[in-house]
């Protein structure tokens, strides 16, 4: 028969209907009747029909939209592994290769603190490696050679000291205008600033300045610029986590990165971790533990009116704080949890410190709880910094009536203590509980023994983090049965059952884009690159530099032609008094409507000739 004899199959809604009442080797012959319906049972939408048949049928959890840099299909052919989970005679796959997801996410430019403290280290400009330099020349002005390019590089002053020196020598010669001298030192100081210099979210890469390489690439899984929501940075690094959590795995979220780069406003958002009344709703603000709860209790409802099998559900909580060799449960008034670290970790992970919640409301009263528990200090880098590793742990055990199976998971939401550098985040005085200021009302002051304790509190902090990256390259080495360093600290045994093994591990690496914080920012993006095993691909390649300066080239283009479709020509009255009162009125006529756009025209001019030396 022809398509035209099928006039009933041929709506997709109709169809899929006809196949929720058909067994599985019946709807897949289907896809031999016509070609449309072969098209139909091949496309996304037959995908995404597929899994919420696989939710109701067989209890394999589903999330209602897809993730980012995802496809239905690809999201069904690894679920469908797990289709007899909830059956007596379960055979569901758990050894995989261990991989992390990364992600990167930068705080936009200007809320980072700590500039002033440190902005006059970085006005010297970076010298690129001279290969790069070439390239980039050879890139900008057409040429083929190496030597052509080495010549326009003499003719510019780069990599020529004694050139250099001689400008040097006629400029103390000259008798300099103090008007014109900032600009001048501006457009005549070679190299490059540094930090980060461009992000690409299309194709999940940066680009950053490094002080000893040059330029440098790195690519992660997801990129998230200051422009990115809450919910993008959720639904990238932890909605697939969620889903391993439903369907039996342990999962453990990490956030990373140097102090006052937004790890704690990723993780719980603007309150950091406390959450008033007015939010018994969800809010687009919020970070990633409420949302991970608020999608858990609604899964939880949704399963107990659909399923076509029955499941129980309980979920609990547990909120502690790592605080040097201390853990401390925040839900028992900052309760010492065990008096040593295998202690600590019994009491934790065997239900000791768990709470049970049934909902949303429950969850956030736990943690406004916890987070009135928590320590943080005033740093310059960060009005209210965390001074430990936060885990907030969530345990589900879910047991199938029909068969008896039974499954318990945890998920790990850690928002760890920022890496810092001393001199740079300058720790003021005692640590506080949430809400709480000194007796005036101030932020507290450096003094006597605090000192000592916020010092001690950064290389609690560091030595942890230097834990957790061991673990993290034991875990990515190819050696078999290589050791995997967990009893280092503390902090590395709570997780330890998060990481390695059957679970499912994301990071989120949390930069600042200021040049003064490059440092950290490339110390991270190695953390972040240490993590995922991504191969970073160094800035030599010529493809890659003109990957870069096409992107460029693409931004000034757009600026463009933004200012000629927004700018315009506005008359302007200007009515002025002399001393005698006589009103003198004048017109003039000014370009109005592309302010920013020129700005960032101005930027990127400036960012491209940096690159190309053309100054």
């Amino acid at each position: 028969m022809d398509e035209q004899s099928w006039p009933l199959f041929a709506d997709e809604g109709i169809f899929f209907r006809i196949l929720t009442f058909c067994e599985r080797t019946t709807s897949s012959d289907f896809i031999f009747l016509s070609k449309w319906h072969k098209d139909t049972l091949t496309s996304e939408a037959s995908f995404k029909w597929r899994l919420h048949r696989l939710h109701i049928e067989k209890g394999i959890y589903c999330p209602p939209r897809l993730p980012p840099n995802s496809t239905w299909k690809t999201l069904y052919l690894e679920l469908v592994k797990r289709q007899f989970l909830w059956e007596k005679t379960s055979s569901v796959p758990t050894a995989h290769k261990f991989n992390i997801n990364v992600s990167a996410r930068f705080k936009p430019k200007g809320l980072s603190r700590g500039a002033e403290h440190t902005k006059g280290n970085y006005e010297k400009k970076l010298n690129l490696p001279l290969h790069q330099r070439l390239a980039l020349i050879r890139l900008d002005k057409k040429v083929s050679s190496n030597k052509e390019a080495l010549k326009i590089l003499g003719n510019q002053g780069g990599w020529f000291r004694e050139k250099w020196a001689e400008i040097e020598e006629e400029k103390k010669d000259q008798d300099e205008s103090p008007l014109d001298s900032p600009e001048k030192s501006k457009n005549s100081s070679p190299g490059i600033s540094g930090g980060v210099h461009f992000i690409d979210t299309e194709n999940n890469c940066v680009i950053l300045v490094d002080p000893t390489k040059g330029l440098r690439e790195f690519q992660f899984d997801n990129i998230m610029d200051g422009s990115k929501s809450q919910e993008y940075a959720y639904d990238s690094s932890t909605m697939p986590l969620v889903i391993d959590f439903f369907n039996g795995f342990n999962a453990t979220c990490l956030v990373y990165g140097q102090t006052g780069s937004g790890k704690t406003h990723t993780m719980f958002g603007p309150g950091g971790g406390y959450f008033g009344d007015e939010r018994a709703e969800k809010q687009e603000d919020w970070g990633i533990v409420p949302r991970v709860c608020s999608e858990v209790f609604e899964a939880i409802e949704f399963r107990k009116k659909h399923l076509n099998i029955g499941i129980e559900a309980t979920v609990t909580a547990s909120y502690i704080e790592v605080y040097g060799n201390e853990v401390i449960d925040l839900l028992k008034n900052g309760a010492q949890c065990g008096q040593s670290r295998v202690a600590a970790q019994r009491y934790v992970l065997d239900g000791s410190a768990e709470v049970p919640v049934s909902s949303l409301r429950d969850s956030l009263k736990l943690l406004n709880r916890g987070s009135k528990q928590k320590r943080t200090a005033a740093t310059a880098m960060n009005e209210r910094s965390s001074r430990a590793h936060t885990l907030f742990i969530l345990t589900l055990r879910q047991k199938c009536v029909e068969s008896g199976v039974s499954a318990t998971s945890r998920l790990f939401l850690a928002d760890l203590g920022g890496s810092e550098q001393v001199k740079k985040s300058l720790p003021l005085g005692r640590s506080l509980r949430f809400g709480e200021t000194e007796e005036n009302g101030s932020l507290p002051t450096a003094s006597g023994s605090s000192d000592k304790d916020r010092l001690r509190e950064a290389v609690n902090i560091n030595l942890g983090l230097l834990a957790l990256k061991n673990c993290v390259e034991a875990l990515n080495s190819r050696r078999p049965r290589a050791h995997i360093p967990y009893s280092d600290d503390k902090l590395t045994m709570m997780l330890s059952s998060g990481l390695g093994g059957d679970s499912k591990t994301s990071v989120v690496v949390c930069a600042a884009q200021e040049e003064e914080h490059g440092a950290e920012t490339i110390s991270a993006m190695k953390f972040g690159h240490s993590c995922g095993k991504v191969s970073n691909t160094t800035i030599s390649k010529a493809n890659m530099l003109k990957g870069l300066l096409t992107q460029i080239d693409e931004k000034i283009a757009k600026c463009e032609e933004n200012i000629k479709k927004h700018e315009r020509w506005e008359t302007r009255q200007e009515r002025r008094v002399d001393r005698l009162d006589c009103v003198d009125l004048r017109y003039t006529t000014v370009l109005v409507g592309a302010e920013n756009y020129r700005q960032e025209l101005e930027d990127l001019l400036y960012k491209r000739a940096e690159l190309t030396g053309a100054r």
